[in-house]
């Protein structure tokens, strides 16, 4: 990105120079999600291998990443759960707020996908000895769902809704004294996993029945779980879970990467996008392009260096045709004509080797809490 000098300028044309250079600076902006999501290593990724320039900004999770990239300046891009755009058309039609509803009309004709990313599974942890064995015995249970504005809080709240026609139970996030965590999410599910499944604790003061997670498989808090917790399994047969199949698909949560496990097990799952938006704004959608393009050029950089998911891209140069998008999402027309014609390098690199789980280790403190075999 071209920087204009602001050197020799008046006080009056400096400050002027300077804001449009922080402008421009924060023009370059993706929001992922907090330091230990996989989000948040993809933005990461793009950064390191695919653009220098780029900034990745936390978040508490996909609305949020939704809310900044439609009203904090210069955010180019975020990255959602696909689900995210059933909430904001519930906003559109059922609001009380004329104001909100027309802004979330705005965001849902605002929004377009660059590309799809990867799968994430949907987790319903319960205590081993809870009489819930599928995802339809949560209702009018206390539903452990993290924070407004997180992922797992939305795709909950809509599971939820789909298979029951109203809202769940919700408990307050909290954080248990000496629980530990890179980031307050984090400290949230490991607090609300500890009063699950902590000996000492009746049913009142476990606080939560239900701990629902969300994320790329393996999933390393689920990796920890030791024999006090089970896994809610999805009915694939069942006419409730059906009706899901609009937003979510179903798959399987691999007995190989969570020990606690008795076998492979049947789990909703969600789609995560890269997005962005239609900007008015010519010098913006620049941005974009060069972004497609990046991606594009960048593509074996990624695949070869980055984090594990990059690998479970449906694109590629080899194969640049788009896939389908699920209801209401449609491809950005910046960047879709840029990946669809991208094209292989003359090298390529060789085949990667498919990463093997290895256990991980366990601390004192997970120990302690029962997160270990």
């Amino acid at each position: 990105m071209n920087v204009v000098s602001c050197a020799g300028k008046s006080l009056g044309v400096l400050a002027l120079c300077y804001a449009s250079h922080a402008a421009a600076l924060a023009s370059n902006a993706i929001v992922t999600g907090n330091q230990s999501d996989t989000y948040y290593r993809v933005g990461e990724d793009l950064k390191q291998y695919a653009m220098p320039e780029l900034r990745n900004l936390t978040s508490k999770g996909a609305v949020d990443n939704i809310k900044a990239l439609s009203k904090t300046a210069g955010v180019s891009f975020a990255i959602v759960q696909s689900d995210v755009y059933q909430t904001y058309v519930n906003l559109e039609k059922n609001d009380p707020d004329p104001a909100v509803r027309e802004w979330a009309s705005d965001l849902l004709h605002s929004l377009r996908v660059i590309a799809p990313l990867y799968n994430e599974e949907i987790y319903f942890i319960v205590r081993k000895d809870s009489p819930m064995q599928e995802l339809q015995d949560i209702e009018d249970k206390r539903l452990a769902i993290g924070p407004d504005g997180s992922g797992a809080n939305l795709t909950a709240k809509n599971i939820y809704y789909k298979l029951f026609g109203k809202a769940p139970v919700v408990v307050k996030p909290f954080i248990e004294a000496g629980v530990l965590g890179t980031d307050e999410g984090t400290k949230y599910s490991r607090s609300a996993l500890w009063h699950l499944a902590h000996p000492e604790a009746g049913p009142e003061e476990r606080k939560a029945d239900v701990v629902v997670l969300i994320g790329g498989p393996p999933l390393p808090l689920l990796q920890r779980l030791g024999k006090d917790y089970k896994l809610l399994a999805t009915n694939i047969k069942n006419d409730a879970t059906e009706a899901l199949l609009k937003d979510y698909s179903i798959g399987f949560a691999d007995q190989k990467n969570y020990p606690f496990l008795p076998k492979h097990m049947p789990v909703m799952m969600v789609q995560s996008y890269l997005v962005t938006a239609q900007f008015r704004d010519k010098q913006r959608n620049d941005f974009v392009k060069k972004f497609a393009g990046a991606l594009c050029q960048n593509y074996e950089k990624l695949q070869e260096h980055g984090h594990e998911k990059w690998k479970a891209l449906t694109w590629s140069p080899a194969n640049p045709r788009l896939p389908s998008l699920l209801s209401g999402w449609s491809y950005s027309t910046v960047t879709k004509p840029i990946l669809e014609s991208c094209a292989p390098t003359a090298t390529t690199s060789a085949p990667i080797a498919a990463a093997t789980p290895s256990s991980l280790p366990c601390s004192m403190e997970d120990r302690a809490i029962g997160f270990c075999q």
